[in-house]
This record gives C-alpha cells, structure tokens and sequence, in this order.
C-alpha cells in the first residue's frame, strides 16, 4: 500500500489511520462532555429550573461563538493538511501564524460586543426574569476569555490538519480539570473558599477557557508538529489570510447558519416555558454523548482527506473517508440504543431525582433522536470530509435547506396548541420536527459525497 502523507502513522492501513486520529478526539470531546455533564449536574442539584433554563440559554450563546471561529479553523485545518501532505511544511507554518492572529483578532471583538450586548442578546431568545438576568451573568463572566477561547480552537484546528490529535486531547485534559475543580469548589465552598453560588459554575467555565489558550499558544510557539509562532510573524499577510477565508467563508455561513437557526429553534422551545426549555437542555446535554463521539471521526476524515489530496491520492481520500463514516455510523447506533433504553437513568442523574417535570417531558424526546444517530454520524463525517477537501459550499446548502424547508416549519406547527388548530405536541413536536430534518440533510450530504465533486475542490 503506498505511504500516507499522515504524521501519525505513515503507512498505515486506512483503517489503522482513521482510529489513530479519532482516539484522542474521542477522549478530548469525552472530557468535554464532562464538563457539560458537571455544568447542569451542579445547576440541577444546586439550584433552580431557572438556572438551569439561564445554563441551556447560555451555553447555546457559547456554542454559537465556537461556530462563529470556524472562519478562521475550518481553512486552517484545510490548509495545513493539504500542505502537510504535498510536504509544504513551511508554508504550513505560515498559515498556522495568520490563523492565529485572526483568531485573536475575532475573539476580541466578540468579547466587545458580547459584553456590551449580553442582557439583549438574551432576551432576544425570548428568555426573561430571572433565567435571563442568571444567563447574562453567566456571559459576561464567560468573555473575556474570548480571544483566548479562540486560539485554543483554530490552534488545535491547525495542529490536527498536520494530523496532531494528542496534542489537542492534554490540552483538553488540562482545561476540563480546571474547569470541573473550580466549579465544584466555588459552588459548594470546599474548603477555604468561599461559596459564590451559580457565578461559581462561571468562573469555572472562564478560569479553564483562558489557561487553554496559553497552553495552546505555548505549544505553537514550541514549534509542535512542525507548526509554530513567532512574535515577528503577527503581522497580516494577505494573501494567505485571503487563503484561509476563501475556504473558511462557506464553512463559517455553514456554522453560523446552523446557529442562528439552533437558536431560533430554541427561541421557540422557550416560548413553551422554562420547564420545556429546562427539559430541551438536559435533553441536548444526553444527545451531546453522541455529537461530540462522532466529531472525532469527522476530524480524521478531514485530515486524511485533505493530506491525501494535498499528496494527488484522490483515491486514498475517499477510502479514508468511506472508513471514517463507516466506523461513525456503528459506533453511534449503539450510542443510539443506549439513549433509548437509558433515556429516563440519564435525566435522573442530571437532576438528582429533583424537577420530575423536567424529566416528564424530557425522557420521551431523548428516545426520539436515538432513531437519529445514523443520519446524525453522516452529517458529521462527510461534512467532515466536504471540509477536509475545500469543499465547503454543499455542508452550508444542506443546513440552509433542512432548518429553513424542515426543522422550522415543522417545529411551529407541531408545537402550535391544539386551541390554534395545531398538534399541540410541545417540546416532542419540536424533536420529532429535528429528527426530519437531520433525516433530510443526511441524504443530501451522502449524495454530495458519492457525486464526488469535493475531488476537484480548490484551496
């Protein structure tokens, strides 16, 4: 079999490179979810449905800033990966530094007008009260780390296109520690600190955020996989960031579509009361198992896709990329049975035993998504793979179609009350309208894929 370009193990089956490369993502995004686990473990025992509506609200706004970055991580990743693969090492290295500087960049802005917009933004999602007051306090903690959030995310965009997953994984290790430790201390005043309530979870939140990205910065600028920093270099050089944004662009319209359209979701889902809004984010919380398992596979589709294009194996890009899916697949219809059957164990660990209303409405709509997971696993790995190769503008088409044609629409007339000649099915009407449309976009995607127009991709 010919050598592959990938820095982790260079002649390798297909197979063997796909689980090399997804095996520290897995663990990265499993301590990820331990944070998101920890976050609404400690808001559902400790305090409130309010707070835990002000979490749900809050980490959406947070996850909407994650997608915003990919206008800079996506071309990144691309970049570096085809450059690592037709052995343009140096050039690597200069994408990696433009990254970085227009990730600081974004991530200073956004702290601007986060902090200054916050309470509006949150009532823009039809969050009031209390809820509202709690996840504007929560932001404005949050923010200030933003510039730093941000070169964690492109940095380890960049490092996993050289096809550095490790790298990645201890730097989650050391941020979800962090995390975890300061948020259960600050809100249970362990020891010689004092209780701060639910700004605890917060501080906590900000406090791992900020060292991550120093960490990051420090490995780049140590020159890990060939990468590397240099103080000279933070000036703008225009035509590769003029690279990096021609891929990025449709990637970033992709993720900001995405959500804006998840927040309009949740707009609508707030409109039926904090008990289903609260219910929806215990809910997201048990779905993410699977989402953040599947990233690891859509992440080594990307690298080995774009490394062997970069090395004129089209061929080998598509076999990596078929085993990439194929492995996501069997691995989240077994996520899928577990979720179904331990749909109600899961919501009664979240809440202690506490807010049964909670879990009322949540456990059924759990069960629903777990018929989802294969539609879900291939809307990750081949977008993964679509991204990998430059080819950004089909993933953006799909989710403008399916939120706006499917999920939207669907989700207003299901949820609209029988007494307005609606279903009146609530917060389930919206999960079975979410089930449709992920259903929709994974047909789309796949026939993207097999058309086979992401070969001639150009970045």
């Amino acid at each position: 079999m010919p050598q592959s370009p990938s820095l982790a193990v260079p002649g390798a089956t297909i197979s063997r490179q796909v689980l090399w490369l997804a095996g520290p993502v897995v663990v990265e995004q499993a301590l990820l979810y331990l944070v998101l686990l920890s976050d609404t473990v400690l808001t559902g025992r400790y305090f409130s449905e309010d707070h835990l509506a002000a979490v749900t609200v809050a980490t959406y706004l947070l996850w909407f800033l994650g997608s915003l970055l990919t206008i800079v991580s996506v071309g990144g990743t691309a970049l570096v990966a085809r450059l690592v693969g037709s052995n343009q090492r140096e050039q690597a290295r200069k994408i990696t530094q433009q990254s970085i500087l227009l990730a600081l960049g974004f991530g200073l802005a956004v702290f601007v007008f986060g902090w200054t917009f916050a309470p509006q933004v949150v009532r823009g999602l039809r969050l009031e009260g209390a809820p509202a007051a709690a996840a504007a306090l929560f932001l404005r903690i949050v923010l200030p780390t933003a510039p730093l959030l941000a070169c964690t995310t492109v940095g380890i965009a960049c490092l996993r296109g050289a096809g550095d997953t490790r790298t990645g994984m201890w730097v989650m290790v050391l941020v979800n520690a962090i995390n975890v430790s300061v948020s259960w201390t600050l809100v249970t005043g362990f020891g010689p600190f004092p209780r701060v309530g639910f700004r605890g979870i917060a501080f906590g939140t900000a406090c791992a955020e900020g060292i991550g990205g120093l960490c990051v910065l420090v490995v780049l600028a140590l020159g890990r996989s060939g990468l590397g920093l240099e103080w000279r270099g933070f000036t703008p050089v225009w035509s590769d960031i003029h690279r990096i944004l021609r891929v990025s662009l449709p990637a970033a319209g992709e993720s900001l579509s995405n959500n804006l359209c998840q927040l309009w979701f949740l707009g609508l889902i707030n409109r039926l009361g904090a008990v289903a809004t609260a219910a929806h984010g215990v809910a997201i919380r048990c779905e993410a198992i699977a989402f953040l398992t599947i990233t690891a596979f859509a992440v080594a589709a990307g690298t080995l896709t774009g490394q062997y294009l970069g090395a004129g194996r089209p061929d080998l890009a598509e076999r990596a990329a078929k085993s990439a899916w194929g492995l996501g697949v069997a691995v989240l219809c077994g996520l899928g049975a577990v979720l179904y059957t331990q749909a109600e164990p899961m919501f009664h660990l979240f809440l202690g035993g506490r807010q049964p209303q909670v879990a009322l409405q949540g456990v059924p709509v759990l069960r629903v998504v777990a018929f989802a997971m294969p539609a879900l696993a291939t809307i990750s790995v081949v977008g993964g793979a679509l991204r990998g190769a430059g080819d950004t503008r089909w993933p953006w088409l799909t989710v403008v179609f399916g939120y706006l044609l499917v999920r939207m629409p669907l989700t207003y007339w299901l949820t609209t009350p029988q007494s307005s000649h609606g279903p009146g099915w609530g917060l389930y009407g919206a999960w079975i309208a979410m089930f449709a449309d992920l259903s929709v976009r994974a047909v789309l995607m796949a026939a993207r894929f097999l058309q086979g127009g992401w070969r001639r991709a150009e970045v």
